[in-house]
Order: structure tokens, then sequence, then C-alpha cells
């Protein structure tokens, strides 16, 4: 490793332990009492302050000379706390999904400029889509991908298309696929992403109204002739349920 990613690595390593300073109990601390508690010298602690500042990550008490944690932790902490919730409550709608359609059935959320799959059930049947959690898959690719986009803001569907490499005619493709499937409420694929596979799925909102993940299904083409009105069916009533226990109320209802 070259000398600057070695200093690059130690000054984050630094900033994460000046933030594990900050607790419940002391939620407010001098230079003084970071430069004890981390065993660091004023002028690092000064600087890594700086930085954490400028990210709004610290704030600084000017009146009282001292430093707190800025407000984007609370972001940080609704999206950790909502997706350990939205997986619990999810399992048992996913038990249900999985039990009517007995294909796989996943929990995906947007992660950066991508979707990752943080819950999944296995299909019932011998031949079955596989799905790896954890793994960033594209948000522009397959109904998974694009319900996440679809109910996303202006700035992120932006982004995805900007870096997605995709060409004019495949980029005014995928914005009707986007407001096709905003206005119908869930998105639908099939030998997209993998030849031979279905998709559907359904967005997942929160009290304020916004997305925070997608629940679908997947499976084989071939099984979806006679079951695609009963699995859409399915899977937006699944959603609407999950919605509802995550605060969500429908404007005017």
């Amino acid at each position: 490793m070259k000398t600057n990613e070695t200093e690059t690595v130690q000054s984050v390593e630094r900033a994460i332990e000046l933030l594990y300073c900050f607790t419940t109990r002391t939620p407010e601390l001098s230079l003084n009492d970071i430069v004890k508690r981390t065993g660091l010298n004023r002028t690092t602690v000064f600087r890594l302050l700086s930085s954490l500042m400028k990210k709004e990550l610290i704030n600084k008490n000017a009146a009282m000379n001292t430093y707190r944690l800025g407000l984007p932790f609370i972001h940080f902490a609704q999206i950790v706390t909502e997706n350990l919730d939205l997986r619990k409550m999810a399992l048992p709608i996913m038990n249900e999904l999985n039990e009517i359609t007995k294909e796989t059935i996943s929990l995906n959320i947007i992660q950066g400029a991508s979707r990752i799959c943080i819950e999944k059930l296995e299909g019932k049947e011998d031949i079955r889509q596989f799905i790896n959690l954890g793994i960033p898959y594209p948000l522009y690719k397959g109904a998974s991908g694009k319900l996440l986009l679809a109910f996303s803001k202006d700035e992120l569907i932006e982004e995805v298309i900007e870096g997605s490499g995709l060409t004019k005619n495949e980029t005014t493709e995928l914005k009707k696929d986007l407001l096709l499937f905003q206005e119908q409420g869930f998105a639908f694929s099939m030998d997209e992403r993998i030849i031979g596979a279905f998709a559907i799925s359904t967005p997942i909102l929160n009290s304020q109204q916004q997305l925070i993940g997608g629940l679908s299904i997947s499976g084989l083409s071939a099984r979806l002739d006679n079951n695609k009105q009963l699995f859409i069916k399915a899977a937006i009533q699944s959603a609407k349920k999950l919605s509802a226990m995550m605060g969500y109320q429908k404007l005017g209802g």
C-alpha cells in the first residue's frame, strides 16, 4: 500500500475513533475531552474535527467551545432502524406470499445508486430463481431495480441514467417504464435481466410517503402464463399491508 493510502486509512480510523467518543451520557465534548479519550494530540484532533465539521458530521457550540454530533446521524440512524424493522416486519408477509406463489420472494432496498436484496425466501419449485443477499444490482434493469428507481427522487433517477451507459433509445424506453410503473403501482419484467425469468415488484412506503424498499416475486417465465394476474394482485396486497405496518397512510384516506 502506498504511503498516502496508508495515511488516508489512518485518518479515517482516527475520525471514527473520534466519533465514538460521543455517547448518550456525553453528547457534548470539549477539545481537551476528545484529546483525553482518543489519546491523539491536539493538532490531529483539531484537524479531524475541522474535516468532520465541513461535512456537518460534527457541530460546534461556539458559546461553550464544545462539539457534538451533527444532524446527518439522525438520517443514518433512520436508515439502519428502518431497514432492521423492515426485515423483521416483512418476513411474515413474505412467507404468506411465498405460500401463495411458490416462487422466490425478495426484499430489496436502494444503496447508493444500486439495489441490494436484504432478505429472501427461496421458491418451492425444483427449479427456482436464485438471488444473492447483499450484492449490488443495477437499478435500471429488471423489475426489482426499476420499481425502486421509479419511486425515487428525480436526482437519483438522473444519476442512475447518466452512469448506466444506456443508449438514447434505451434511456427513452427506461423513462417510459418508470412512468408506467409509477402509475400502475407495480413493475413487471420478463427475460430482461435473466433470460427465462420473470419478476414482479411492488413499492413499500413509510409514514412520510417515501419509498423504503420493494417486495418482489421472481421465478421461471414458463410458470407465469396462468398466474400473472394472481401474482400481481398478491404482490400489491402484500406491499400495501407492509407499507401500512411501516406507518404509510394513503393521502386523502
